[in-house]
C-alpha cells in the first residue's frame, strides 16, 4: 500500500474518482420539445376538448403554441414565448387574458409561477411540468387560486 501512495498520491486518486463520478451528477435538464395531445380521459379533472400543444424547447427558451378546438366554440389559439431563467415574460392567452409568468428548473420539472390578468381579477397559479414514461407523457400539475384542488393535466407525445 505504501508502494502505490508513493506512485499515485492521495489528491489524485481522489481526482481519478471524480472523474468517473461527477458525470453522473452533470444531467442535462429535460427537453420538452415536440407534439402534445391533451389526454382527457387520464386528467384529473377530465378534461374536454382537443388540445394540443407545440413546443419547442432549446433552453433557455420555451415557445409553446397552444390550440384547442371544442364542439360549437370558436378555436382558440395562443404562441406564448418564455425562458426558463427565472426572468418574468408577458403573454396573452388562448382567451385574451395578459399573463406573467416566470419560469425556473427544479430537478427535472419545469416550475411555472404565474400571475393572470382576467377581467380586472388577479388569479395566482403555479404549474410544475415533468416528463413521465420515458418522455412520452407530458404532466402539468397546476394549482390555482381560482379553483380548489389541485389538476394534473396529462398530454401524450404524438409521433
Amino acid at each position: 500500500m505504501l508502494a502505490l501512495r508513493k506512485l499515485f498520491p492521495v489528491q489524485a486518486i481522489f481526482f481519478l474518482i471524480s472523474l468517473c463520478v461527477l458525470p453522473a451528477y452533470a444531467q442535462a435538464h429535460s427537453d420538452f420539445s415536440g407534439l402534445w395531445k391533451q389526454d382527457n380521459a387520464h386528467s384529473i379533472p377530465a378534461r374536454s376538448g382537443d388540445t394540443t400543444l407545440r413546443i419547442e424547447h432549446h433552453d433557455p427558451e420555451l415557445t409553446v403554441e397552444t390550440t384547442t378546438l371544442r364542439t360549437l366554440l370558436p378555436k382558440q389559439h395562443a404562441l406564448q414565448h418564455y425562458t426558463t431563467d427565472g426572468k418574468e415574460s408577458v403573454t396573452t392567452g388562448a382567451d385574451g387574458d395578459s399573463f406573467h409568468t416566470q419560469i425556473a428548473w427544479r430537478d427535472q420539472a419545469l416550475v411555472f409561477t404565474i400571475v393572470e390578468h382576467e377581467d380586472g381579477r388577479i388569479i395566482d397559479t403555479t404549474e410544475i411540468w415533468s416528463l413521465a414514461d420515458n418522455g412520452n407523457t407530458l404532466k402539468r400539475i397546476r394549482q390555482s387560486s381560482k379553483s380548489k384542488g389541485e389538476q394534473t393535466i396529462l398530454y401524450t407525445h404524438v409521433h
